[in-house]
């Protein structure tokens, strides 16, 4: 009798241990199902903020971030899914800044196993938190249509900085090209080169990164058909019609300020600079509208524009219209510096000895044309333009 006791003992505490079993394993499973799903909402998050800071410059931050959720499997309100967007954050040590993307990810998650278990729980909610903003971009050399040439001995100083060629990259006998990185959608062609790095070639085509930018629709003229052969002039901001045009020995200082190219009747409109003296501009754009002529700027003298570091061009030199595709021409003599971004999103871009110092010389055309052993970029502006730059890049901070 005492063995059938003992026996039925035994059963009992093996049917607990069952239990007990069932229980740590039911829970293992849970929360290991439960760390899974949280690193999918962070993954999510973090995707989401990035996608979020994006579009700051385009006013639909919210809907950006949500619909990037959405894609990785998180959609707001949607299987007990939330997703909650704040600009500025509303917590942590971002709280409240312009400028950064907090998103917030939460989701009612079923448990399996340990709702067996009498007391516990059916259901968790898993949460993730992530916060991004635009920080400075490293790339400074854009060709957003076409290809990217490089001629016999130019060379191309980008060591700080990136390019990005959507089209086809082609070095000529001894052209000299080094950058941080270098991504091009085509081929590469490199003969009886220096090219540092090694391009990744195939890449995705890159999009305009300075497509949010206004673009101007001027009204009346407030200067016709200005001609500058010679003498010392001092110019303010306004609307050119006609087009401006400096040669010969003339010296010509631009006053901070917006210049807007505009034709009118049958006179030719552009900026046109070719003086041999000197010509400076601290703080400036120039904006080529959209039926004016070619840009073109091939000065045997000194040519020293630096653009502005506040406003809606911030950090913008030059800006043609995107319906205008007339080829541009920037360059200078051997002391010459362009500091700012040359904008011509669908037109051929030439340059020749473009940058002296490379403090925030940024390029986006549709092609780019480099001639010159004076060419140096850099789009680390925390150097120079107090840190603005025009170009922008989503960075994840939290």
């Amino acid at each position: 009798m005492r063995r059938n006791r003992e026996a039925g003992q035994t059963l009992i505490f093996v049917a607990l241990g069952m239990v007990m079993l069932g229980a740590i394993l039911g829970l293992a499973v849970d929360l290991g199902y439960m760390r899974y799903v949280k690193r999918r909402l962070q993954t999510a998050a973090d995707s989401a903020a990035i996608a979020g800071a994006a579009e700051t410059n385009y006013g639909d931050v919210t809907s950006a971030a949500k619909a990037d959720a959405a894609t990785n499997g998180f959609t707001d309100g949607t299987n007990g899914v939330a997703v909650t967007v704040n600009t500025p954050p509303v917590a942590g040590p971002n709280q409240g800044k312009q400028g950064y993307v907090e998103v917030l990810i939460s989701r009612i998650q079923p448990t399996f196993f340990i709702r067996i278990v009498p007391g516990s729980h059916t259901n968790s909610t898993v949460k993730a938190r992530a916060v991004a903003y635009l920080g400075n971009s490293k790339g400074c050399i854009f060709s957003l249509h076409g290809d990217i040439t490089v001629h016999h001995d130019a060379e191309v100083d980008a060591q700080l900085c990136a390019i990005l060629d959507n089209g086809n990259l082609t070095l000529r006998s001894g052209a000299r090209v080094t950058a941080s990185a270098i991504g091009v959608g085509g081929s590469v062609s490199n003969s009886g080169s220096v090219l540092t790095p090694t391009p990744q070639t195939g890449m995705i085509p890159a999009s305009d990164p300075l497509g949010y930018l206004s673009t101007q629709n001027p009204g009346g003229c407030d200067v016709t058909n200005l001609i500058i052969n010679s003498g010392i002039r001092i110019l303010n901001q306004g609307v050119f019609c006609g087009g401006i045009t400096i040669s010969g020995s003339a010296a010509v200082t631009f006053n901070p300020g917006l210049y807007v190219i505009k034709p009118i009747g049958g006179l030719p409109a552009g900026l046109v600079i070719n003086s041999s003296g000197t010509v400076s501009g601290d703080g400036v754009t120039f904006y080529n509208g959209a039926a004016s002529g070619p840009l073109s700027i091939s000065s045997t003298g000194t040519v020293s524009l630096t653009a502005p570091t506040s406003g809606p061009y911030a950090g913008i030199l030059m800006f043609q219209d995107p319906s205008n595709t007339s080829s541009a021409t920037v360059g200078g003599g051997s002391n010459s510096t362009f500091v700012g971004a040359l904008y011509f999103p669908n037109a051929p871009l030439s340059i020749n000895n473009i940058g002296l110092g490379g403090a925030c010389t940024i390029v986006v055309a549709s092609s780019v044309d480099i001639r010159g052993n004076t060419n140096r970029f850099n789009a680390n502006l925390s150097l120079s333009l107090g840190g603005c730059s025009p170009i922008k890049d989503a960075v994840l901070t939290e």
